[in-house]
Parts: structure tokens; sequence; C-alpha cells
């Protein structure tokens, strides 16, 4: 109950801010953390927790849970603004929107099962930080585009991103499922879900702040924001090379 009061207010006034709605909104989200601020209350100590904060006394399960909430963060800024961008200002269709946005999860598929064989030789912390680093210049090159570019120089710099991301998501993920007890790894498993959803939920409320407050440009401000929790989570990523595995 305390999960769902937590996020459910939280996700709603996110909305409510989107629409002007800045007092009804505040007091949501108010109403959000004070749950969430419950819900960590009760969960802290108990043997069999719902949210299994004990896990993040771990210091490699920490930094990589950090690593996790950034790149879903700037995941997320893109997915949800570039549409934006290419309907509105570049004045695509919705089938060419659509294909644009394509090479993106089509080289996750592609790059991900590449970057797990690799993490059974090199650090997660390289592969991982060299997966972010890439989205983070894909990111920016995006920012960076003219205002009417062809569809390959879109399609290339959303295919970079792709690669990155791939990269960054197998190695990162089979960290946190494996830095605990072996005992543990259902309870590591929900810590990676709520890492994902967190990192979901910040990037939507930061685009449905940055196009409230600045409709202008707002996309092109989404890309930067993206490309800077990228490039954290680049560096965090690689700051678990120093780092011993329990």
């Amino acid at each position: 109950v305390l999960s769902a009061a937590a996020l459910g207010p939280l996700l709603i006034g996110v909305d409510s801010l989107g629409s002007g709605q800045h007092t009804l909104a505040l007091g949501e989200i108010a109403v959000g953390l004070v749950c969430g601020a419950l819900l960590v209350w009760h969960q802290l100590g108990r043997k069999n927790a719902l949210l299994p904060l004990d896990l993040l006394k771990i210091p490699l399960l920490s930094l990589s849970v950090v690593t996790s909430i950034c790149s879903y963060s700037a995941q997320i800024l893109a997915y949800v603004s570039l549409p934006f961008l290419f309907e509105t200002v570049m004045h695509r269709s919705q089938v060419a929107t659509g294909l644009l946005v394509t090479p993106w999860p089509l080289m996750i598929v592609i790059a991900a099962p590449i970057a797990g064989r690799l993490s059974a030789h090199y650090p997660a912390a390289i592969l991982s930080s060299l997966g972010l680093a890439v989205m983070a210049v894909g990111l920016g090159l995006l920012a960076a585009l003219p205002d009417q570019p062809a569809d390959w120089n879109i399609a290339w710099r959303m295919a970079l991103c792709g690669v990155g991301f791939g990269f960054f998501q197998t190695p990162n993920n089979a960290t946190i499922l494996t830095a605990g007890p072996p005992s543990r790894s259902g309870a590591a498993g929900g810590i990676l879900a709520v890492a994902r959803t967190l990192g979901w939920c910040i990037g939507s409320a930061l685009v449905t702040l940055i196009f409230a407050v600045s409709p202008s440009g707002a996309t092109i401000q989404c890309l930067v924001v993206a490309c800077g929790f990228a490039a954290v989570g680049a560096l965090v990523s690689v700051s678990r090379g120093a780092v011993r595995r329990r």
C-alpha cells in the first residue's frame, strides 16, 4: 500500500505540473514523498523486506544502482522528447518519426548480447562506463543536429545511443544481481526494478518541467540534460573499478 501511495501521487503530480496546476501538483508530490519516506522507515530492519535497503550497504551494488538510475533517466529524457523534435520542429510524419526512433532499440538488441559475452572477460566498470560515454556522445550529437537534417544523419546518431545503452545495460544489470549474496539475488532483482522505474520517473518529470518552463527549444534542452545524466553515470560506473566485490 505504501509503495503504491508513494509512486502513484508522484506520477500524478508530475502530470499536474505539466498541466499548469502547480498548487495541486506540489500537494500530490508532497504526499508521494511522505509515503515514500514511510515506506523506507517501514522496510528498514525487516528480514524479508519488499524494499531490501540493506543490500545498498554493499558499495559495488549501490554504485551500480546509481549508474542505472542515471542511465534510465537519460534514456527516457530522450525517448519522450525526441518525437516532439521530429514531428513539430522537423515536420516528419508519425510513421517517419517511428522509423527514426527505431535504430536506438534495434542496436540495443544487437549490442547487449555482445556486451554480455565480453562481460565474462572484462569488468563491468569498463564496459558500462564505455557504453554510457558512447551514449552521452550520441545524445550530444542529437542535440547538435541542424534544423532540417537528412534521415540518415538522425539514424546513425540514434544507433550510436543504442550501442552505448546496450553495452551499459547487460554488464550493469549482471553486477547488481551478483554483487550481493547468491541467496539474495531475487531481492537484488527487486532493487534493479526500482532503479529502472525511479530513473524513468526522474526523466519523465524533467521532460515535463522543461517543456512547461521553456517550450521553445525544450527537446534540445532535454537532450543536453540527458547527455549530462549519461556522463555522470559513466563517471559513477568507472568508480566501481576501485571497489572490491564481496
